[in-house]
């Protein structure tokens, strides 16, 4: 019997063959929520058609004995949509699943759940490709993040576990093994810092972890004028242990005590324009940057020899030999005076700031070449929680040094012609007379103006020095830098081959009684 075109008042408008629906048709349901139209075989749903429900939802695509199966399409009451394989009324097979957050599936399903390999991009544009189950990131599988780094590893009901490789932006790679999503087990941190960490993690963070920077050694050593020093350096957790970290950026710097004026005084008002930053020290005062280099950096006029060996601790290198013998030979006069030349004064005198040129005025003084400052020596890397600066020195002080040249200055005004000098600016007082106070700042700005053309010459002068180590690691890692270290030194005057007294200083023919 040929199909007819029939309308029934209960239901059904549509195409039969002998009294089933069959060809197209629209059947609304008994409970009026469901209403299909589309292909009909022997009175049940086969072939193209669409399912539509009251609240909005619809599924179109193919039906087979009046099941959905096969390729369609689903709208969702939340607003996803589904294009894929259905089987049995569920999604089945391969489709791509869109929500209305911007995130996006496209991969295998079961029974209505994300299962097997997938690609899932969130909202914020990460995207994740490998194995599903139950709907979550479960095995093997890649994920990128929104922030640009990579994590290509095993993943355990949605979190990173087992062993995996994370890649960051700045070229840090963490590989190893991960526990609920973080470091956890062994592995490797080569960080972007060029620091390289290996061994065990614990929750995000080394088992052992350094914390501070150890100078080992005395914390305060004696060093002649012109000679160099070198400091070993370990990386420590506060416990004290040693940590064997490899390839973080040590660097070593000095500074030297800085008096301030007294508030109110017209050398308050002058050290506002100073370009050196006082800061502070462990050692309860305030402290002023200072130059520093290495053997290395020197200049070949400094005839310079290195450290014959590789000792943690190398004090009294002498760094200019050819100068001390010329002073042992000139040292002593017919008049008997041990002082007439010395080591220090025979290489000041070549940089215009022998003591013959500084009992001159600024203006009746000839200026002399200034003496290249030597650069700073070059930051050290960590090997095995150790590194090793060599033959370190403190050279002369750099032009427009205005620390000096205030100090100088203020133990002027505190001493007089015959009274004691005093490293202590604190002595100059605001009810100073205004004579004294016009002379002082003529006084300072000429000096300033002829001492700032040049340094005062090769080596540091006689004084305490504090030696600083701190951790430059940059990018911090795991975003924090160690304590830093600190040590002082003490620069003394040479003294004569012959036991003559330091240079500067005469031997005194008076005994005490």
């Amino acid at each position: 019997m040929a199909a007819q075109t029939v309308g029934t008042a209960d239901r059904y408008v549509g195409e039969t063959t002998r009294q089933l629906r069959d060809g197209f048709g629209v059947y609304k349901y008994p409970n009026s929520f469901f209403t299909y139209e589309g292909e009909w075989v022997k009175g049940k749903k086969h072939g193209h058609g669409k399912l539509l429900m009251k609240d909005g939802t619809y599924y179109e695509g193919e039906f087979f004995h009046g099941e959905i199966d096969g390729h369609g399409f689903r709208k969702f009451a939340n607003g996803n949509t589904y294009s894929g394989q259905f089987s049995k009324g569920e999604m089945n097979g391969h489709g791509v699943m869109t929500c209305p957050d911007g995130s996006r599936y496209e991969g295998e399903f079961d029974h209505n759940q994300r299962e097997g390999h997938g690609v899932l991009t969130d909202p914020d544009g990460g995207v994740y490709e490998g194995s599903f189950h139950k709907n979550k990131r479960h095995g093997p599988g890649s994920q990128t993040y929104s922030g640009g780094e990579r994590y290509e590893g095993d993943f355990v009901r949605d979190i990173r576990q087992g062993h995996g490789e994370l890649r960051y932006p700045d070229g840090t790679i963490y590989e190893g093994q991960w526990r609920n999503d973080m470091f956890n087990g062994e592995g490797t941190m080569i960080h972007a810092s060029g620091m390289v960490y290996e061994g065990m993690w614990i929750n995000g963070k080394p088992e052992v972890e350094a914390t501070k920077i150890v100078i080992i050694g005395e914390q305060s050593i004696d060093v002649t004028q012109g000679t160099a020093f070198s400091l070993q350096v370990e990386l420590r957790d506060d416990e004290d242990k040693v940590v064997s970290e490899n390839g973080r950026e040590i660097q070593v710097s000095a500074a030297v005590r800085y008096f301030a004026p007294t508030q109110g005084t017209t050398l308050f008002d002058l050290v506002e324009d100073m370009e050196e930053t006082p800061f502070s020290s462990p050692y309860g005062y305030e402290v002023v940057s200072y130059p520093l280099t290495d053997l290395d950096q020197l200049p070949p006029d400094y005839n310079v020899k290195p450290s014959p060996r590789p000792s943690f601790l190398i004090a009294e290198q002498t760094i200019h030999e050819a100068g001390s013998d010329a002073a042992s030979d000139v040292g002593h006069d017919e008049a008997g005076d041990p002082d007439a030349n010395t080591t220090l004064e025979a290489d000041n005198a070549s940089t215009g700031t022998s003591s013959q040129h500084r009992s001159r005025s600024p203006s009746d003084a000839p200026l002399p070449e200034e003496t290249p400052l030597p650069p700073p020596p070059n930051s050290c890397r960590s090997e095995a929680g150790g590194l090793f600066f060599k033959d370190l020195f403190l050279p002369g002080a750099p032009p427009m040094y205005r620390p000096f040249i205030l100090m100088d200055e203020m133990d002027k005004e505190k001493g007089g012609k015959g009274g004691k000098k005093s490293r202590n600016p604190s002595a100059i007082k605001p009810a100073e007379s205004a004579t004294s106070t016009q002379n002082l700042e003529v006084k300072l700005e000429s000096k300033l103006s002829t001492l700032g053309k040049h340094n005062e010459g090769k080596f540091a002068r006689p004084g305490d020095y504090v030696i600083m180590v701190h951790d430059v690691t940059t990018p911090q890692f795991l975003g924090r830098s160690l304590q830093p270290a600190f040590i002082t030194v003490k620069v003394t005057p040479p003294k004569h081959k012959g036991g003559g007294a330091a240079p500067g200083k005469k031997k005194s023919s008076h005994k005490h009684t």
